[in-house]
C-alpha cells in the first residue's frame, strides 16, 4: 500500500510538471523616460527637430500602456554605451550620483540621473538620416529615425529598429510635416511588436458569445485589435513552451475593458484564459482577380472581348470592426493592353458579418478609371490626360480565415464604369476602333487572398 501511493505521488508530480499554467500574466503600465531628438553630421532645423519630438512623445502618451518621463536631453548614438555603462558603474558598485553627469554633449544633473536610473526603461530616439530637396514642382524629405530602449535595472538595450519616412509638399516645412505625420503609426506599430510592450491580460468574464477581458481604452485596446488566447506548459526538463490555442477580436472597448468576439478556439474559452496582443498596422491587404464577361460600348463599333481584372485592395481593420472603409485599384486587362493600361481606382465601404472562421463581407465602392500610355509617345499622353471613365461596383465576398495572418476568398458582384468619351476621341487615339477599355460593365466572378498586416 505504501509503494502504491509512492508510485501515485511520484505521477502526480509527473503530470504537474507538463501541467497548465492556469494563472494569468498581467501587464502593468511602465515607467519610461523618453530622451529628445538627437542627431549627428544633418543640419537639422530646430522646427524639424521639434515636430519630430513632439510626434514621438504623444505616441508614447497615447498608446497608453507607459507612465511617460520627457527629458530635456538629447543623446547621440555614439554615447548609447557609455550612458549604459554609467548606469552599470554606479548599480554595481552602489556609488553616490555625482552632482553632474557628462555624456556626449549632455550634462545631467543629480536629480535628473536618479529619476533616469529609478525609471524602468529609457529611450534614446536619433534621427539617422536627413534630407530636403527640391524636386522642381515640390519639396521631397525623407527622414530616418533610430530608437534604442534600454532596460535600467538590467544595464543593457534590449530593443531598436529604425523607422524610414518620406512624403512630398509644396515647400520644405509641409514635406518635412508630411513625413513627420508618417512616423506616428509605425513607431506605435513597432512598440507593440517588443516582446516587453504587448499586452498580456486574460478573460474575466462571459456574457453570452462574447468575452469581457480586463484592460481598455486606458491601455491603448482599440476596436478591431486581435489577441491569441495561449497556454504554457512546463516541460519535464524545466522549459516553458507556449502554445496558441484561440484567436479573438475586440468588438467594444470601454475605459478599462474591452469585448472580444471569438473566431476560433481548441476549446470553449473560460474565466481566467490567457490573452495575449496580436500587433497589427492595421489594415488588410487583398489581391484578387476576377472574370468579367464585358458588353458592347454602344460607342463604337467594335467587340471588345470578355477580360480578366486584377486587382488590389486595403481595407482599414484597427480602428474597426464591422463597418469598414476599404480603397483599391484595379487593371481590366484586354486586347489594348499593348497601347495603353487601363487603371480603375476606387473607394467603397464594406461590412462583415463573422461566423467562426467565415466571413460574409457585402461591399460597394465608387471610382474613376484612367489610361496610362505604355508607348512613350508625348502627343498620346496628352490625349490620355484626363478621365476615362466614372462609375462603381457591389460585390458579396466569402473569407475563410486560414490562420490568423491569412484568408481565402471568393466573391461576385457587378461592375458599372460608364466611357467619358466617345469613338472620335478613341479613333483619333488609335486606329483600331476599339472600345475604352477602362470603361467596363457586367457580373463577375472571382477569388483572392488576404494578409493581415
Amino acid at each position: 500500500m505504501r509503494a502504491f501511493r509512492t508510485i501515485f505521488l511520484a505521477l502526480m508530480l509527473a503530470m504537474m510538471c507538463v501541467s497548465l499554467i492556469g494563472a494569468q500574466e498581467i501587464s502593468e503600465k511602465k515607467e519610461i523616460a523618453v530622451f529628445k531628438l538627437s542627431y549627428s553630421d544633418y543640419s537639422i532645423p530646430d522646427g524639424a527637430l521639434g515636430l519630430v519630438d513632439q510626434s514621438i512623445q504623444n505616441v508614447f502618451i497615447e498608446l497608453g500602456r507607459f507612465n511617460v518621463l520627457g527629458m530635456n536631453y538629447r543623446l547621440g548614438s555614439n554615447d548609447i554605451n557609455d550612458f549604459i555603462s554609467k548606469i552599470r558603474q554606479i548599480k554595481e558598485e552602489n556609488i553616490e550620483v555625482p552632482e553632474e553627469v557628462r555624456l556626449g554633449q549632455a550634462t545631467f544633473t543629480e536629480a535628473d540621473f536618479n529619476r533616469l536610473v529609478g525609471s524602468f526603461i529609457v529611450v534614446i530616439p536619433v534621427v539617422s538620416f536627413y534630407n530636403v530637396y527640391d524636386q522642381g514642382d515640390e519639396y521631397q524629405a525623407e527622414i530616418q529615425t533610430s530608437f534604442t530602449f534600454i532596460k535600467v535595472d538590467e544595464a543593457s538595450a534590449f530593443a531598436s529598429f529604425q523607422i524610414d519616412t518620406s512624403a512630398s509638399g509644396e515647400n520644405s516645412r509641409d514635406a518635412v510635416k508630411n513625413a513627420v505625420d508618417m512616423i506616428p503609426i509605425q513607431l506605435q506599430y513597432q512598440l507593440r511588436s517588443i516582446e516587453e510592450f504587448k499586452l498580456k491580460t486574460g478573460i474575466i468574464d462571459i456574457v453570452g458569445n462574447e468575452y469581457i477581458m480586463e484592460f481598455g481604452r486606458n491601455m491603448g485596446v482599440q476596436v478591431g485589435d486581435e489577441y491569441v488566447s495561449t497556454t504554457t506548459m512546463v516541460l519535464p526538463s524545466g522549459y516553458t513552451r507556449s502554445q496558441e490555442t484561440g484567436f479573438f477580436i475586440i468588438k467594444s472597448v470601454d475605459q478599462e475593458i474591452a469585448t472580444a468576439k471569438r473566431i476560433y478556439s481548441d476549446e470553449k474559452p473560460a474565466i481566467g484564459d490567457q490573452l495575449v496582443e496580436v500587433p497589427r498596422m492595421g489594415f488588410e491587404a487583398t489581391v484578387y482577380g476576377h472574370y468579367l464577361p464585358v458588353e458592347d460600348d454602344p460607342d463604337t463599333d467594335a467587340e471588345e472581348k470578355n477580360r480578366i481584372v486584377l486587382g488590389v485592395r486595403a481595407a482599414a481593420s484597427r480602428g474597426f470592426y464591422d463597418w469598414r472603409p476599404v480603397i483599391g485599384a484595379e487593371l481590366p486587362l484586354g486586347d489594348s493592353f499593348i497601347i495603353w493600361l487601363p487603371v480603375i481606382t476606387y473607394v467603397g465601404i464594406e461590412y462583415n458579418m463573422r461566423i467562426g472562421r467565415l466571413s460574409l463581407v457585402p461591399s460597394a465602392s465608387v471610382g474613376i478609371g484612367s489610361m496610362v500610355p505604355i508607348i512613350p509617345d508625348e502627343e498620346l499622353r496628352e490625349k490620355l490626360d484626363f478621365v476615362a471613365s466614372f462609375g462603381g461596383s457591389a460585390r458579396a465576398t466569402l473569407s475563410y480565415l486560414i490562420n490568423r495572418d491569412m484568408m481565402i476568398q471568393g466573391y461576385a458582384g457587378y461592375t458599372f464604369y460608364i466611357s467619358l468619351f466617345g469613338a472620335d476621341t478613341l479613333n483619333a487615339i488609335s486606329s483600331d476602333g476599339t472600345t475604352n477599355p477602362a470603361a467596363v460593365q457586367g457580373t463577375f466572378i472571382g477569388a483572392g487572398m488576404t494578409f493581415k498586416l
